[in-house]
């Protein structure tokens, strides 16, 4: 079910004056990990998670940070109900069509599972995610990255014990996510697309 319509994520970048810079990720040099991001397809609908969270500046403004983004097809297949609670707490779900809901997000959740994608003051190429890590996120809580036959996972290595959380006792225990699309580079840090959204 997909809750970001491609129409949105255009008119998001279009905005924001950022689509079409330069295609190609891997000629991303030039840019920081947003604009990087919203100069790829794959990326629209974090750009626009980012957006409605408001930490576009944050991602612009961040010195050395390593960036986590689900593909859209990670979004296609996340918990509806759960970024829809998000992006229109209260409300009656998503709008028609399955774009995205146009009430006012939970800020303080919605910014939490953003950061929870990011990890602060480092830039870590997929050669550096070897072994089996755990690191702090901006948002606070632990991620683990494991690195096994030539795939590096992310998982939440203590759902139910994490800051933030979105679930009670372990509820939003997923399986791990894989890096799909490895060091993308920024100017100040890199991205690596990855194939589910992360929940704190």
């Amino acid at each position: 079910m997909q809750r970001f319509s491609k129409r949105q994520a255009l008119a998001f970048g279009a905005g924001l004056g950022l689509i079409g810079l330069a295609a190609p990720a891997v000629r991303a040099q030039g840019r920081n990990v947003i604009d990087t991001m919203a100069g790829d397809p794959r990326f629209s609908s974090f750009v626009e998670l980012a957006s409605r969270g408001g930490a576009v500046d944050q991602f612009r403004s961040a010195n050395a940070v390593t960036v986590f983004a689900p593909t859209n097809d990670a979004f296609n297949q996340a918990n509806a109900s759960m970024l829809n609670d998000l992006l229109n707490p209260g409300g009656a779900g998503g709008s028609a069509g399955g774009g995205v809901a146009s009430g006012t997000p939970d800020l303080v959740r919605l910014r939490s599972l953003i950061g929870y994608h990011v990890i602060p003051g480092v830039v870590l190429t997929s050669a550096q995610l070897t072994g089996d890590h755990q690191y702090k996120t901006y948002s606070g809580g632990m991620l683990r990255i494991a690195s096994q036959g030539g795939t590096i996972a992310l998982a939440n290595p203590a759902p139910e014990r994490q800051a933030a959380t979105f679930g009670a006792g372990g509820l939003n225990v997923v399986p791990p996510a894989a890096i799909v699309a490895p060091d993308i580079m920024a100017t100040n840090g890199v991205i690596h697309g990855i194939s589910q959204v992360l929940t704190p």
